[in-house]
Formats: C-alpha cells, sequence, structure tokens
C-alpha cells in the first residue's frame, strides 16, 4: 500500500520528505504506525490526506474493501463476508465513489483523456435508470416512501426518480465516458456531447431529436443517425458496411444495468458516484497503483 499510495516516498501533509533512517511516531495500530515530521510536527501515516484518513481498518481490510468496490459487489455482501459495520462501510464507499467522480482524469489504461475523447468516430446514446430515494427516511405523512417499484417508462427525469445517464464510446480507441444528467433536453446534451468529444468528430445518434444541433452548419460536429424503425444499423454509402448504429454504447448499457441491479437500487443522490465507478473500473482485470491512487482521492 506504501508503495502504491505513495511511489515517490512518503511525506508529510506540508510536503516534507520521511528520512529513511526515521523510526514511527506511534506503533499503536501496527502495521499503521504513525511518524511525526522532525520539520514542522506533523504527525501522518500512509492514508493521510485520503479518503482512508482516521480509518480504523487494517490495510488488508482496505485492499479487500477497494477490490470490492472496484468489481461491484454490493455493500451488505461485503460486510456480511468480512465481519464490518453496514452503515460505515457504504458512508465510506460513498465517500471513495465521490473521490472518484470529482477527481480528474490521470491517463489510466482505457480511461479517457482530461480534455474528452480524442475519436472521430463517436457513439452516444442515453439510458434512464430508476433511482429514488433509498435509505431515506420519510417522516412526514404527506410524503411517504415509495411502495412499488418505480413503473415509469420511456424517458425520464432526475425529478421522476428516472435519472438519464448519457454514455459516448470512441470507436477507435474504444474510451468511454459516462454522465448522469438532470434531464435530456438539446442545452443538457450539447453541454455535455461539446465537453467530451473533439470539435471535428462525427457523433452516431440515434433519432433523438435532441441532437439535433449537430445538424447546423455552424455546429463543427456532425451527426450520423440510425432510424431503429428501419433496422439495427443502416448502410448508407452501399459499401456492404452498415456503419452507422450504436450498438457498441448500447451493449455497455447492458453491463451497467447488471452492475448496477446488484444493489438492488440505489439513491439518486449516489447514481453519478456508482456510474463513475463502472467508468473507472471497466475493462480492467487488475488493480494497479495508479487505480489505487484514484479511488483513495489523491
Amino acid at each position: 500500500m506504501k508503495r502504491s499510495l505513495h511511489p515517490e516516498g512518503l511525506s508529510c501533509p506540508n510536503g516534507h520528505e520521511l528520512p529513511d533512517d526515521q523510526a514511527p511516531h506511534d506503533r499503536r495500530r501496527t502495521p499503521i504506525v504513525d511518524y511525526r515530521c522532525r520539520e514542522c510536527g506533523a504527525v501522518f501515516n500512509i492514508f493521510t490526506g485520503t479518503v482512508w484518513s482516521k480509518t480504523h481498518y487494517d490495510p488488508s481490510t482496505i485492499v479487500m474493501l477497494l477490490r470490492g468496490f472496484a468489481k461491484g459487489v454490493p455493500t451488505k455482501q461485503l460486510t456480511d463476508e468480512m465481519d464490518l459495520a453496514y452503515p460505515s462501510v457504504l458512508k465510506r464507499r460513498h465517500r471513495i465513489q465521490e473521490a472518484v467522480q470529482q477527481g480528474q482524469r490521470v491517463g489510466l489504461p482505457g480511461e479517457a483523456p482530461k480534455d474528452g475523447l480524442p475519436d472521430p468516430e463517436v457513439e452516444a446514446d442515453e439510458m434512464y435508470q430508476n433511482a429514488g430515494e433509498k435509505g431515506k427516511p420519510h417522516r412526514n405523512l404527506d410524503d411517504p416512501p415509495r411502495q412499488r417499484a418505480n413503473k415509469a417508462r420511456g424517458r425520464g427525469t432526475y425529478e421522476n426518480d428516472r435519472p438519464p445517464v448519457l454514455g459516448m464510446v470512441g470507436r477507435e480507441t474504444g474510451w468511454a465516458c459516462f454522465r448522469v444528467c438532470v434531464d435530456t433536453k438539446e442545452e443538457t446534451i450539447r453541454r455535455t456531447v461539446a465537453g467530451e468529444t473533439a470539435e471535428e468528430a462525427c457523433i452516431f445518434t440515434d433519432e433523438n431529436r435532441s441532437y439535433l444541433w449537430l445538424e447546423s452548419e455552424k455546429e463543427s460536429r456532425s451527426r450520423r443517425a440510425v432510424d431503429h424503425s428501419r433496422g439495427w444499423a443502416e448502410d448508407r454509402d452501399e459499401d456492404g458496411i452498415r456503419e452507422i448504429h450504436v450498438n457498441t454504447i448500447e451493449g455497455i448499457w447492458t453491463s451497467l444495468r447488471n452492475r448496477l441491479r446488484r444493489f438492488r437500487g440505489v439513491h439518486k443522490n449516489h447514481l453519478s458516484g456508482y456510474v463513475a465507478m463502472f467508468e473507472l473500473a471497466s475493462g480492467r482485470d487488475q488493480v494497479t497503483p495508479a487505480l489505487l491512487q484514484r479511488m483513495c482521492g489523491m
């Protein structure tokens, strides 16, 4: 853990490096030991400045929890297997997912760059996920909790507990990025797509009218839309290849839905964190030091 989180060596919160010959200041929580900086007197350990600061878990427990969070294992299953307190682990999970969501992309393998997808061809589509207010107590008799699942169909919004998830995947690199939106109005779609794609990119979509802005002459991006009433893909240049489709991003929706289904509902305020963790961990078969740093909020 020390080599993964601090590859350049451990230092205090003020940036003073820890000498190699310095003995720990406090060994009561071994193997997590505290050091006192000789320059400023600050007490710190390997988890200082991360989401695991002041944790009472040992490193092996932290690694198992991070592994479970990355794989999408439900919190209840983790706490039962490891004999941990459910509220504490759930709170820690939300903190880690918030750190992943707010943290900047660091160029991990398979992760989109900070300035978005560089691909000349990008598929864009939306998914609507049922996400209410799971876990929130409803003490007001005029605002009772939902007794049945949300049966609303079609397009949803954040207000009616069906927040949309806008996904984009590059056909050349295979990199993908996802954003939970309030709605799917043209202004929302335009702001998100423009911020995550190259200026000259060709955007492949379905027949959703929220992408009509891409057909404007003033827009540098272009649009090629598939009409699903005619089939799953179209070959408009008659070269024998049906290149106009959004099958790649629609296939990713299946993986995301299967991941979220394990939790048997998530609070809509935390949905973006679960989606961000899916974006970070999907397509990776091992936990690397860079991935650990991203999950620890470094």
